[in-house]
């Protein structure tokens, strides 16, 4: 039995001694800049995390084999409120994040210390555990350079610098705009500071006024102003909570859920009383649009938690609308209502023309069959394919002035009308719900005075765009991605009043939140361990030492830190910036992954921009993407301690590639154990390995070696890791046992061949597993880290496509008899195995050389008048593809002898070669130059 966990711990300790990821400049070398996203620290490593880092830690493996001085650190992130606000719910005894804890692999006496000793002991604690964790599978990553935000007062000083940079750039600015707001926390309420709710901003509703006729306003948000000519009813819930507020001059009716919500948004609100919504069910209300009278019906489907709780109907083009005006003609629950008049007046308008039609929501509810509001799942598509196309496509008809205008033109047009004529005022609400990390659930709130990232602006969008377009992305698809989120995006929130992190320096009030904070401390890794060999203060750094190391202005001298120094930290800058690839997760993308690139192009000139991103999907455990919040993650440490590191990182990262989502499989980890042991028996076996001639057996080793080196090599240049693998450690293996089984074993095998393969089948395996590949370079007596070894070349020379075909021809031969008595159920004693004859390959030789495979001209060439060579000739031109390369007849008949004893050793039977001209069986003439007739007795 192989102790894989000892071989690593035995490589960890040699790499730790002799620091041979530790990186300094180096001016004969090429420098390589790798980075990936630093881990929150309120919790363990688990096999999400490890994905986009693991696959940082096999590409700089990679590329430091390639001979590039390779720099890939490693910091921590402890900004904004998830850390606090777990000390606090320890501090209010929630037993919820008790067993949370719990779950992570701490007990009570952890779970004390973090409530007695607060947030910077919190993010202390995670931030040994994840370093002591992630060395144990093997990443390659300088520690001298690592560093925790918010509790680093150094970083925070570089923080401050950035955002004065940016604030005197005219890229942070004060402003009114909305957010969504933590009314707990009081503060803006970022996607790294949520439990639930990544990725959601606020939305842009218009609240179009519709009238009682004594004076009160039913409220009814919308996102598709144009509709409002085609509504038909109002929706309330009469099951639900509603009030009569004061809203400025007016009487507003609304759910009781709203009005902090409406107030939170520069609204002067003022509750009057509760109102029982049943007394407004079936009287009329007036379209301020159109001035017609439409009734109020309730529905169950409003729900009161969204908007005003109050909503319009527009049955030809909202399914939800229509299936619920048919529920309530057909149904009982409300019919204590009357309503039965009132509904069977109402008739749909069509107010949108489009490729859909002119009423694509009764179409299409009747087209799939629904018959309930209850079959949300297909009224959500239906409604987001109608509202897309009807965007997209739709032109207006019945809305007067605005009629056979197209929809994506006017649309904010309609808006701007209605706004102007008093009919409607705008509402910012979430789409989906948003719940802080501190367990509250948030809203948007209109912040005055607050200070914003000015993202849209014109110029800083362009000159983001320009950096995108002189980037490598992998896969490159995901390009369109970053520029259709670089048009969309509107200013941001960087300041938040409660969490860690750096004060904003112009107002200490406000703290840099959590995505602002994490943008370019890629440039903090290049001078990071100089700050702290030299015993750096905070007290010592100011925006004069950062503009002259990153800016290169301003000169060294008469500044609070030695000149030396500053020169010495100016030059790691110089050296090894800008981040030549970052490795991060598509769910980044609208995020951080976009911002940094906002933030490199406001601060630097292009030679220090970004040059590339590499994006990859989640890891899933049982179809949800694995996380903390979901109490779905399966800890590093658990996985490693069971499997050991290198199992690890081959499952893991051979998952998948791209952007598809990794699945961890448990059922493919006995096919990496197998053949790993197999690498480590052949290695100890490899002295009895006595042969010294050549033979073919041997060349086809050495071709197939050389075109896999190079598939590797592509695989690995465009981070496709799952094909690397593919090719690096599955087929390099399958060939190799395929050769040792060949030769007949390994005493019959080329030493010398099988040993320079050998060295090229660790090689390309050592990014992916790199403790057992230390250990089999070891084995092999080789000096020094094959770690720090160049990548190997493929030998153009030494590529053999005859053999490998003749290799090929045989498994053909091997996988047909097998197939064959798979199929009749008998288990033959006696194989023919039966060559095409002479004229066939006679015939094909002269296909081949006329390179306008005409029909006339070949089978003049041919000279053999035969029925059977006019239908040959015809077959080859149809086929003309699937002919790439064949062996000679005189080379099928040397190879399938040279190989008969191999083939009936492994098939059980006995082998007779025959020539189709002299053969007695009557399929013998079906023998073509590709695939001899095989019959069995």
């Amino acid at each position: 039995m192989i102790d894989f966990k000892k071989i690593e711990e035995k490589w960890q300790k040699k790499w730790e001694k002799e620091k041979i990821f530790e990186v300094n400049i180096d001016k004969k070398k090429e420098k390589f800049f790798i980075t990936v996203p630093y881990p929150y620290v309120n919790g363990p490593p688990h096999l999400g995390h490890a994905y986009s880092f693991l696959r940082g830690d096999v590409y700089a493996r990679f590329v430091r084999m390639k001979g590039y001085n390779v720099l890939f650190p490693q910091g921590f992130h402890a900004t904004g409120e998830p850390i606090v606000g777990v000390v606090d719910r320890l501090k209010k005894g929630d037993l919820e994040q008790k067993e949370i804890l719990k779950l992570l692999g701490m007990n009570d006496v952890d779970i004390k210390e973090f409530e007695i000793k607060g947030p910077e002991f919190v993010a202390e604690y995670w931030k040994n555990k994840w370093i002591d964790i992630v060395k144990k599978i093997g990443y390659s990553v300088d520690w001298r350079r690592t560093f925790i935000t918010a509790i680093d007062s150094n970083y925070n000083k570089f923080i401050q610098w950035q955002y004065r940079m940016l604030k005197n750039s005219g890229y942070v600015v004060q402003g009114t705009h909305p957010v969504i707001w933590c009314p707990n926390d009081q503060s803006p309420t970022g996607d790294h500071d949520r439990l639930i709710g990544e990725g959601e901003s606020p939305t842009e509703f218009i609240v179009i006024k519709f009238e009682l006729d004594n004076g009160e306003v039913m409220p009814c948000a919308t996102l598709r102003p144009e509709t409002v000519y085609g509504v038909t009813n109002i929706w309330i819930n009469p099951n639900s909570e509603y009030v009569k507020a004061k809203i400025e001059d007016q009487k507003w009716i609304i759910s009781k859920d709203a009005v902090e919500k409406i107030s939170e948004q520069l609204h002067k609100v003022e509750i009057i009383c509760n109102v029982n919504i049943e007394n407004y069910i079936g009287k009329n209300v007036r379209n301020p649009v159109t001035s017609k009278k439409i009734p109020i019906l309730p529905s169950n489907f409003v729900d009161i938690k969204k908007a005003t709780g109050v909503v319009m109907s527009v049955p030809a083009h909202a399914p939800f609308d229509y299936v619920g005006l048919s529920n309530l003609k057909n149904g009982k629950e409300f019919s204590k209502f009357n309503l039965k008049s009132i509904l069977n007046n109402i008739i749909p308008i069509s107010v949108i023309k489009s490729e859909l039609g002119k009423i694509p929501a009764i179409d299409y509810v009747k087209k799939m069959k629904i018959s309930n509001q209850s079959e949300k799942a297909k009224l959500d598509e239906i409604t987001n394919l109608i509202y897309k196309k009807e965007f997209h496509t739709g032109i207006l008809i019945n809305c007067r002035k605005f009629s056979k205008m197209k929809v994506s033109e006017v649309k904010e047009k309609i808006q701007k009308d209605f706004l102007e004529d008093g009919f409607a005022t705008l509402f910012y609400e979430i789409m989906n719900d948003v719940v802080c990390r501190c367990n509250t659930r948030c809203y948007v709130k209109i912040l005055e005075n607050q200070w914003f990232l000015k993202f849209s602006s014109p110029i800083w969008k362009k000159r983001v765009k320009e950096a995108i377009s002189l980037m490598e992305f992998y896969p490159d698809s995901v390009r369109t991605q970053f520029i259709n989120t670089v048009d969309w995006l509107k200013d941001k929130a960087c300041v938040r009043k409660s969490g860690m992190g750096a004060k904003l320096p112009w107002d200490q009030n406000w703290i840099v939140e959590t995505l602002s904070d994490s943008v370019i401390y890629m440039a903090y890794y290049t001078i990071s361990h100089i700050i702290k060999e030299n015993k750096i203060s905070e007290n010592d750094l100011d925006d004069k030492i950062f503009d002259y190391v990153f800016l290169h202005k301003g000169i060294g001298k008469n500044l609070k830190i030695k000149e030396k120094i500053l020169n010495k930290m100016r030059e790691e800058f110089e050296y090894f910036y800008p981040v030549d690839i970052r490795f991060s997760g598509k769910d980044l993308i609208q995020n951080h992954l976009t911002f940094y690139l906002f933030h490199h192009v406001a601060i630097w000139e292009k030679n220090k921009w970004p040059k590339s991103i590499a994006v990859n999907g989640y890891v899933n455990l049982n179809g949800l993407k694995m996380s903390k919040r979901l109490c779905n993650v399966i800890k590093l440490n658990e996985i490693f301690d069971k499997y050991g590191a290198d199992i690890l990182r081959l499952n893991l990262v051979s998952s998948n590639e791209n952007m598809d989502d990794a699945n961890w499989k448990y059922d493919v980890i006995d096919s990496f154990n197998s053949r790993m042991i197999f690498l480590m028996k052949t290695i100890s076996n490899i002295k009895l390995a006595k042969r010294k001639e050549i033979n073919d057996f041997d060349k086809f080793l050495l071709s197939r070696n050389q075109i896999i080196i190079d598939n590797t090599t592509r695989a690995f240049e465009n981070t496709k890791f799952r094909s690397a693998i593919k090719y690096g450690f599955f087929q390099s293996i399958n060939d190799l046992k395929l050769y040792i089984e060949r030769c007949g074993g390994i005493k019959k095998c080329n030493g010398k061949i099988l040993k320079e393969v050998l060295h090229n089948i660790i090689k390309i395996n050592t990014p992916i597993m790199p403790h057992l590949s230390e250990e089999l370079w070891q084995k092999l007596k080789q000096k020094g880290f094959i770690s720090l070894e160049k990548w190997p070349k493929p030998d153009e020379d030494k590529i053999n496509k005859e053999v490998e075909f003749g290799e090929k021809f045989i498994t053909k031969i091997i996988n047909d008899i097998n197939q064959i008595e798979k199929i009749s159920g008998i288990k033959p004693k006696k194989a023919f195995i039966i060559i095409a004859p002479k004229w066939k390959f006679y015939v094909f030789k002269i296909f081949l050389e006329n390179k306008n495979k005409n029909f006339k001209t070949i089978l003049k060439k041919s000279n053999i008048k035969n029925n059977d060579v006019v239908k040959y000739i015809q077959y080859l031109q149809k086929n003309n593809n699937l002919l790439e390369y064949f062996l000679k007849r005189k080379n099928q008949i040397k190879i399938i002898n040279d190989s008969k004893e191999f083939i009936e050793n492994k098939l059980s039977i006995k082998l007779q070669i025959e020539e189709s001209e002299n053969s007695k069986i009557l399929k013998a003439k079906n023998a073509d130059i590709n695939k001899p007739v095989i019959f069995l007795e």
